[in-house]
């Protein structure tokens, strides 16, 4: 797991929510969510770079490479995976037409349940997660997981993919989707960690939203009662 990071030189210092502050992470979900430029991806490529991940994969005990900056971080050594969903979103967890090919995750019921978990499965023996021994709590690494998906699937991955994941992983996630914000005022998400990393950004986001939900309540055509033939 890892518990924290420091940055103490370089660029990262002089973002408004990294400075020289300790960023601390959970073991379940951790969520770095803010606009381009806010550090998301300089927090998760500096966490796969002294963990030893490279460009990509397990650390499986590898050197840590070198930091172009000082840092100070608490990692107590158990796997990490590092995937840079934004440029290898064909590798990503949910396919660019997985909802279209499986209509009934759209839906309630058996077969959905069925499906999600056929879905994490997936996930999880692509990871080679059954080589770990169970005791092992191993780290996710996510670059923008959901860049290259609707709303619809952003919404099956926050809300039905990520509980089941953190229960075995501990989860560190860069995101544009608001579906966090969501989710941990309904609760879903109240145990985790949500770093917000730019100012009120989380009230703007959620502010336009409701403008969009206002215009599309106030646009939105009639529903064409149905009427028997005869």
């Amino acid at each position: 797991m890892i518990s924290w990071l420091q940055f103490q030189s370089g660029y990262p210092t002089g973002l408004w929510a990294i400075g020289r502050k300790r960023i601390t992470f959970g073991d379940r979900v951790n969520v770095l969510f803010g606009p381009n430029g806010s550090g998301k991806t300089t927090i998760i490529k500096t966490l796969a770079t002294i963990t030893g991940c490279g460009e990509g994969g397990w650390s499986d005990g590898g050197a840590p490479g070198e930091l172009p900056f000082k840092a100070a971080w608490q990692w107590d050594g158990r796997p990490v995976f590092y995937q840079d969903c934004y440029t290898h979103s064909e590798q990503s967890f949910i396919g660019v037409d997985y909802l279209e090919q499986n209509a009934h995750l759209r839906s309630s019921g058996e077969k959905r349940i069925g499906l999600i978990n056929e879905l994490v499965n997936h996930i999880e023996d692509r990871f080679l997660t059954y080589k770990l021994p169970r005791t092992e709590r191993p780290t996710l690494l996510l670059d923008e997981v959901d860049n290259h998906v609707g709303l619809a699937a952003q919404s099956l991955f926050w809300s039905d993919i990520i509980a089941p994941l953190s229960k075995k992983y501990q989860l560190i996630i860069s995101t544009h989707s608001i579906f966090p914000l969501l989710l941990q005022r309904d609760n879903s998400l109240r145990r985790d960690t949500i770093l917000v990393l730019a100012p009120q950004y989380d009230g703007v986001c959620l502010s336009e939203l409701g403008k969009a939900i206002d215009y599309y309540n106030a646009k939105r055509l009639p529903e064409v009662e149905q009427t028997p033939e005869s």
